[in-house]
Protein backbone atom coordinates (compact mmCIF):
# COMPACT_ATOMS: atom_id res chain seq x y z
CA UNK A 1 0.00 0.00 0.00
CA UNK A 2 1.54 3.36 -1.01
CA UNK A 3 2.58 5.65 1.79
CA UNK A 4 0.54 8.79 2.29
CA UNK A 5 2.68 11.87 2.08
CA UNK A 6 2.63 13.96 5.23
CA UNK A 7 1.66 17.52 4.47
CA UNK A 8 4.42 19.93 5.45
CA UNK A 9 3.48 22.09 8.40
CA UNK A 10 2.96 25.74 7.54
CA UNK A 11 5.58 27.94 9.18
CA UNK A 12 4.64 31.34 10.58
CA UNK A 13 8.09 32.62 9.57
CA UNK A 14 7.67 31.40 5.99
CA UNK A 15 4.24 33.01 5.73
CA UNK A 16 5.59 36.26 7.11
CA UNK A 17 8.60 36.32 4.79
CA UNK A 18 6.63 35.38 1.67
CA UNK A 19 3.36 37.22 2.11
CA UNK A 20 3.60 39.88 4.81
CA UNK A 21 7.09 41.41 4.95
CA UNK A 22 7.03 42.99 1.50
CA UNK A 23 3.73 44.73 2.29
CA UNK A 24 5.12 46.72 5.21
CA UNK A 25 8.25 48.13 3.59
CA UNK A 26 8.13 51.60 2.07
CA UNK A 27 10.64 53.20 -0.26
CA UNK A 28 11.94 55.29 2.66
CA UNK A 29 11.51 55.56 6.43
CA UNK A 30 8.64 58.05 6.14
CA UNK A 31 6.64 55.73 3.91
CA UNK A 32 7.46 52.66 6.01
CA UNK A 33 6.15 54.43 9.13
CA UNK A 34 3.00 55.52 7.28
CA UNK A 35 2.32 51.95 6.15
CA UNK A 36 2.96 50.52 9.61
CA UNK A 37 0.70 53.09 11.27
CA UNK A 38 -2.22 51.85 9.17
CA UNK A 39 -1.88 48.24 10.28
CA UNK A 40 -3.42 47.12 13.56
CA UNK A 41 -3.30 43.72 15.26
CA UNK A 42 -6.27 42.46 13.25
CA UNK A 43 -4.47 43.00 9.94
CA UNK A 44 -1.76 40.54 10.98
CA UNK A 45 -4.27 38.18 12.57
CA UNK A 46 -6.25 38.11 9.32
CA UNK A 47 -3.10 37.37 7.31
CA UNK A 48 -2.42 34.45 9.65
CA UNK A 49 -5.98 33.16 9.20
CA UNK A 50 -5.81 33.57 5.43
CA UNK A 51 -2.77 31.32 5.27
CA UNK A 52 -4.21 28.74 7.68
CA UNK A 53 -1.81 29.28 10.55
CA UNK A 54 -2.71 27.58 13.79
CA UNK A 55 -3.87 29.82 16.61
CA UNK A 56 -0.64 29.45 18.56
CA UNK A 57 1.34 30.57 15.50
CA UNK A 58 -0.47 33.89 15.30
CA UNK A 59 1.61 35.40 18.12
CA UNK A 60 4.75 34.32 16.28
CA UNK A 61 3.67 36.14 13.14
CA UNK A 62 2.75 39.25 15.15
CA UNK A 63 6.15 39.11 16.86
CA UNK A 64 7.99 38.84 13.55
CA UNK A 65 6.44 42.05 12.25
CA UNK A 66 7.79 44.20 15.10
CA UNK A 67 11.31 42.79 14.79
CA UNK A 68 11.17 43.15 11.01
CA UNK A 69 9.81 46.70 11.17
CA UNK A 70 12.48 47.84 13.63
CA UNK A 71 15.30 46.37 11.54
CA UNK A 72 13.94 47.83 8.29
CA UNK A 73 13.33 51.25 9.84
CA UNK A 74 16.81 51.45 11.38
CA UNK A 75 18.41 50.32 8.11
CA UNK A 76 16.51 53.07 6.29
CA UNK A 77 17.53 55.64 8.91
CA UNK A 78 21.17 54.63 8.45
CA UNK A 79 20.93 54.92 4.66
CA UNK A 80 19.04 58.22 4.69
CA UNK A 81 21.55 59.69 7.13
CA UNK A 82 24.35 58.63 4.76
CA UNK A 83 25.87 56.50 7.51
CA UNK A 84 25.79 53.11 5.79
CA UNK A 85 29.60 53.09 5.72
CA UNK A 86 29.65 53.43 9.50
CA UNK A 87 26.76 51.34 10.89
CA UNK A 88 24.57 48.31 10.23
CA UNK A 89 21.94 46.40 12.17
CA UNK A 90 20.74 42.82 12.40
CA UNK A 91 19.07 40.30 14.69
CA UNK A 92 21.47 38.35 16.89
CA UNK A 93 20.76 34.88 18.26
CA UNK A 94 22.84 33.64 21.17
CA UNK A 95 24.18 30.16 21.80
CA UNK A 96 27.49 28.63 22.84
CA UNK A 97 29.06 29.50 19.49
CA UNK A 98 27.52 32.85 18.58
CA UNK A 99 25.96 35.98 20.02
CA UNK A 100 27.11 39.21 21.62
CA UNK A 101 30.01 38.75 24.02
CA UNK A 102 28.48 39.95 27.29
CA UNK A 103 30.45 38.55 30.23
CA UNK A 104 33.89 37.06 30.76
CA UNK A 105 34.11 34.55 33.60
CA UNK A 106 36.30 31.74 34.86
CA UNK A 107 34.74 28.30 34.47
CA UNK A 108 36.67 25.32 35.82
CA UNK A 109 39.84 27.36 35.66
CA UNK A 110 39.34 28.35 32.02
CA UNK A 111 38.29 31.66 30.47
CA UNK A 112 34.66 31.56 29.32
CA UNK A 113 32.69 34.16 27.34
CA UNK A 114 28.94 34.33 27.99
CA UNK A 115 26.83 35.59 25.10
CA UNK A 116 23.42 37.20 24.72
CA UNK A 117 21.17 37.93 21.75
CA UNK A 118 19.04 40.85 20.65
CA UNK A 119 16.00 41.31 18.42
CA UNK A 120 17.79 44.15 16.63
CA UNK A 121 21.37 45.21 17.31
CA UNK A 122 23.12 48.24 15.85
CA UNK A 123 26.82 47.72 15.13
CA UNK A 124 29.70 50.02 14.23
CA UNK A 125 31.16 48.76 10.96
CA UNK A 126 34.78 49.62 11.60
CA UNK A 127 35.17 47.07 14.39
CA UNK A 128 31.76 45.32 14.55
CA UNK A 129 31.23 46.77 18.01
CA UNK A 130 27.60 46.48 19.21
CA UNK A 131 26.27 49.91 20.14
CA UNK A 132 22.57 49.43 20.83
CA UNK A 133 20.29 46.48 21.58
CA UNK A 134 16.57 46.86 20.86
CA UNK A 135 14.24 44.24 22.31
CA UNK A 136 10.78 43.96 20.75
CA UNK A 137 7.80 42.98 22.90
CA UNK A 138 4.19 42.43 21.90
CA UNK A 139 3.30 43.82 25.33
CA UNK A 140 4.87 44.71 28.66
CA UNK A 141 3.07 43.25 31.66
CA UNK A 142 4.46 42.73 35.16
CA UNK A 143 6.31 39.56 34.19
CA UNK A 144 7.93 41.11 31.12
CA UNK A 145 8.71 44.31 32.98
CA UNK A 146 10.69 42.34 35.56
CA UNK A 147 12.36 40.29 32.81
CA UNK A 148 13.48 43.46 31.01
CA UNK A 149 14.78 45.03 34.21
CA UNK A 150 16.72 41.83 34.88
CA UNK A 151 18.03 41.79 31.32
CA UNK A 152 19.28 45.34 31.73
CA UNK A 153 21.25 44.20 34.77
CA UNK A 154 22.74 41.24 32.90
CA UNK A 155 23.86 43.57 30.12
CA UNK A 156 25.05 46.65 31.98
CA UNK A 157 25.61 46.07 35.71
CA UNK A 158 28.76 45.27 37.57
CA UNK A 159 28.34 41.64 38.63
CA UNK A 160 30.83 39.90 40.88
CA UNK A 161 33.13 37.25 39.41
CA UNK A 162 32.58 38.54 35.89
CA UNK A 163 33.91 41.20 33.54
CA UNK A 164 31.29 43.26 31.73
CA UNK A 165 32.01 43.37 27.99
CA UNK A 166 28.97 45.51 27.06
CA UNK A 167 29.21 48.22 29.68
CA UNK A 168 28.68 51.21 27.37
CA UNK A 169 25.96 49.74 25.15
CA UNK A 170 22.45 51.20 24.90
CA UNK A 171 19.55 48.92 25.79
CA UNK A 172 16.10 49.92 24.52
CA UNK A 173 12.64 48.37 24.32
CA UNK A 174 10.12 48.65 21.47
CA UNK A 175 6.72 47.44 22.69
CA UNK A 176 3.26 47.27 21.16
CA UNK A 177 1.31 48.11 24.33
CA UNK A 178 1.65 48.45 28.10
CA UNK A 179 -0.30 45.84 30.04
CA UNK A 180 0.45 47.52 33.37
CA UNK A 181 -1.84 49.24 35.84
CA UNK A 182 -1.78 53.01 35.71
CA UNK A 183 0.30 53.12 38.88
CA UNK A 184 2.97 50.69 37.68
CA UNK A 185 3.11 52.38 34.27
CA UNK A 186 3.67 55.72 35.99
CA UNK A 187 6.44 54.33 38.19
CA UNK A 188 8.15 52.62 35.25
CA UNK A 189 8.11 55.81 33.21
CA UNK A 190 9.02 58.30 35.92
CA UNK A 191 11.50 56.59 38.21
CA UNK A 192 14.64 54.50 38.20
CA UNK A 193 12.54 51.31 38.35
CA UNK A 194 13.59 50.54 34.77
CA UNK A 195 17.15 50.30 36.09
CA UNK A 196 19.56 50.26 33.13
CA UNK A 197 16.95 50.32 30.35
CA UNK A 198 17.86 53.45 28.41
CA UNK A 199 14.51 54.00 26.70
CA UNK A 200 11.11 52.33 26.34
CA UNK A 201 8.94 53.07 23.32
CA UNK A 202 5.28 52.00 23.42
CA UNK A 203 3.72 52.37 20.00
CA UNK A 204 0.00 51.73 20.54
CA UNK A 205 -2.48 53.15 23.03
CA UNK A 206 -4.71 50.86 25.05
CA UNK A 207 -4.20 47.19 25.84
CA UNK A 208 -3.85 43.97 23.85
CA UNK A 209 -7.63 43.62 23.74
CA UNK A 210 -7.84 46.89 21.80
CA UNK A 211 -6.96 45.17 18.54
CA UNK A 212 -8.34 47.93 16.34
CA UNK A 213 -5.91 50.53 17.73
CA UNK A 214 -3.32 51.60 15.19
CA UNK A 215 0.30 52.42 16.04
CA UNK A 216 0.68 56.09 16.98
CA UNK A 217 2.88 57.91 14.48
CA UNK A 218 4.31 60.33 17.04
CA UNK A 219 5.46 57.41 19.19
CA UNK A 220 7.26 55.77 16.28
CA UNK A 221 8.74 59.09 15.21
CA UNK A 222 10.10 59.49 18.75
CA UNK A 223 11.81 56.11 18.33
CA UNK A 224 13.16 57.16 14.93
CA UNK A 225 14.51 60.44 16.34
CA UNK A 226 16.14 58.63 19.26
CA UNK A 227 17.97 56.22 16.96
CA UNK A 228 18.93 58.92 14.47
CA UNK A 229 20.29 61.25 17.15
CA UNK A 230 22.21 58.38 18.69
CA UNK A 231 23.85 57.45 15.38
CA UNK A 232 24.65 61.02 14.43
CA UNK A 233 26.37 61.41 17.79
CA UNK A 234 29.02 58.97 16.54
CA UNK A 235 29.90 60.99 13.42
Amino acid sequence: MPKTKTKAKVSAKDIFDKHVAKKIVGKNSKETIEIFCNLNYNHFYNWAQKHNLEERQVSSLVGFKDEFFVEILISQIINESKLSDKFYCKKVTANDKSGLSARAIKLKGEDKILTIGGDCVIFRKSDNKPLMIIECKEYIDMIRMKELIGESRVIKDEISKSINLLDDIKFCVFAEVLELTEGWACLLGNSDLKHKIDAIFVIRDGKRKDRENMPVATNILAFKDYVQNFLEGFK
